[in-house]
């Protein structure tokens, strides 16, 4: 079984990097709008008064959620500009590019507001995507030993021991190269076959 991040990141889904950008910023752009739409229209109704609250919910969906959808978007986008960045520059892909992706994304997209601010949104972007890729891991493994218990225990077959060599009738064998008298050093004590006696 492969460890995860060949796992968990296998890592790059359907599209390759430059097309993923596009790809990744329409769908986080349509959770933005399907979440947040969800969210004010319950807000909307809540702070709506009595006999209107449906068309109150209605104009603060219509007004908001395009807007949550806008960010989402956009954190989507620099995230995954980052992350194939980082699969460029490190040539590989791993939970790692992630982590680091979500902190450049966290500092980018506080930085109107300050040093402090990019400080704390570089940590808390690494630490939530760092979390993200701690549970995908986990996840991984669950589901990786569980596979392995349902198709149980492989079997390996061990290969067939090699012939022995042949040998002639004094037990020598046969497959031995000759040595001559010529190869041998000074100080060699070698016992020569009985072919090359002489």
């Amino acid at each position: 079984p492969q460890s995860c991040t060949d796992s968990a990141h296998a890592i790059m889904d359907s599209q390759p990097c430059p097309y993923k950008i596009v790809d990744d910023m329409g769908g986080a752009f349509a959770m933005g709008v399907f979440g947040g739409g969800i969210w004010h229209l319950a807000r909307g109704m809540r702070n709506s008064p009595k006999g209107s609250r449906l068309a109150g919910a209605l104009a603060a969906v219509r007004l908001r959620a395009p807007a949550t959808g806008g960010a989402f978007a956009m954190w989507g986008g620099t995230f995954c500009t980052f992350d194939c960045v980082f699969i460029h520059l490190r040539r590989k892909e791993d939970p790692w590019n992630a982590i680091m992706a979500g902190a450049c994304t966290g500092g980018v997209l506080a930085a109107r507001a300050g040093t402090r601010a990019i400080v704390t949104g570089a940590v808390l972007g690494g630490f939530l995507l760092g979390l993200i890729e701690g549970a995908n891991l986990m996840v991984s493994r669950v589901l990786t030993a569980n596979s392995v218990k349902q198709l149980g225990p492989s079997i390996e077959h061990k290969p067939r021991p090699l012939p022995p060599p042949a040998t002639n009738i004094y037990g020598i064998p046969t497959d031995k190269p000759k040595r001559y008298s010529g190869d041998l050093a000074f100080d060699d004590v070698v016992e020569l076959d009985s072919e090359d006696r002489f």
